[in-house]
Order: C-alpha cells, then structure tokens, then sequence
C-alpha cells in the first residue's frame, strides 16, 4: 500500500509541476491590419526603471505601403517594416534595425518589447489612436 501510494504521490507531483510550468514566450497572433496606424507609447521601462513618458513623445507609425516612422522625444527615424510573426522588423534609413515584439495585443493596447541594431531595448505599453 505504501508503494502504491508513493507512486500516486510521485505522479501527482509530476503532473503538477509539468501543467504549472508555461511559456513566457508564448506568442500573441498579430496581423498586419491590427498593426497598421500610430501606436502611442504611455508607459516605458528600460532596465528595470520606468520611464516618464509625456504624451505624444514615443510613437510609432505604421503605414499600410509597409512605411513607418518612430519618434523618440526629439529623434525620429524613418524606413520600412515586416511583420514576421508577432514582431515588427523595421528598417531605418541609418541603417538601423528595430524591433516591435507584441507580447500582449488586446483591441487598441498592445505590450510591446522594443530592441534594435545598437542595443537599446524598451518595454511599452502603447494605445492606438
């Protein structure tokens, strides 16, 4: 009985511990419609620190000809984007590559984490106008 129980205990334990686990990774279906327009950044965090963000000082724009423009306080940049998967892959004139990977998208507010070619990374939460 008591071998019989400590399996059950084991397997028990196992199942557990396998359907708690989930993927961080998990990735959020995004399509090209749901993209397009002017995503307005209304909070930030980079390395662990928010970031005050006034209104309209981070914004991306994406065009439907596949044209985008980012605005970052005062710099801007401006090339064309891809979308593959749940990540906006843009390049700049520069060239710079950015990265927009939605990791949540829930009608006109979206998660977005933010890398590019030279380093930098971002966590937005950004609203569509």
């Amino acid at each position: 009985m008591k071998k019989t129980f400590g399996l059950i205990l084991l397997c028990v334990t196992m199942f557990l511990s396998f359907s708690s686990c989930s993927n961080d990774d998990e990735d959020v279906f995004v399509t090209t419609e749901q993209v397009i327009g002017t995503w307005d950044v209304i909070w930030a965090e980079q390395d662990g620190e928010s970031i005050d963000v006034p209104e309209g000082y981070i914004y991306i724009t994406l065009k439907e000809d596949g044209s985008y423009r980012t605005t970052m306080f005062t710099d801007y940049y401006i090339g064309t984007y891809r979308l593959e998967g749940n990540t906006v892959v843009g390049t700049t004139k520069d060239p710079i590559t950015e990265y927009y990977k939605f990791t949540s998208l829930n009608g006109n507010n979206a998660d977005i984490d933010y890398s590019n070619s030279v380093g930098e990374s971002y966590k937005f939460k950004a609203k569509k106008r």
